[in-house]
């Protein structure tokens, strides 16, 4: 017996909505950088625009893993769910017993 679910990865995906605030982020410092530019010097403004690159490139770095790992994660999911299940099950009972113990 197989279980389908349609769109297990949901499009609105924190991880998701994080990078592209970040994304958003760098867009602006950029567009600072740009209007503050006027008062700084040539290489200050080529060290602010590597550092802006270098972000970009790591944003664009993470959310290729973060697509990654979610595609991974649904693959796992849908081979093996109810083993999946019961990882999740353990993983709750044993957190639930150990918070209940230090109290």
């Amino acid at each position: 017996m197989e279980l389908y679910y349609k769109d297990l990865i949901s499009e609105d995906a924190s991880l998701e909505r994080l990078v592209d605030d970040l994304m958003l982020v760098v867009q602006g410092a950029n567009e600072f950088a740009e209007a503050a530019g006027a008062n700084l010097t040539q290489i200050k403004r080529q060290e602010i625009q590597t550092h802006l690159q270098r972000l970009k490139d790591s944003c664009r770095r993470i959310k290729a893993q973060a697509v990654a790992s979610a595609v991974a994660t649904d693959k796992v999911l849908r081979e093996h769910p109810y083993s999946s299940l019961g990882i999740a099950f353990a993983c709750g009972l044993l957190t639930g017993t150990l918070v209940t113990r230090k109290r």
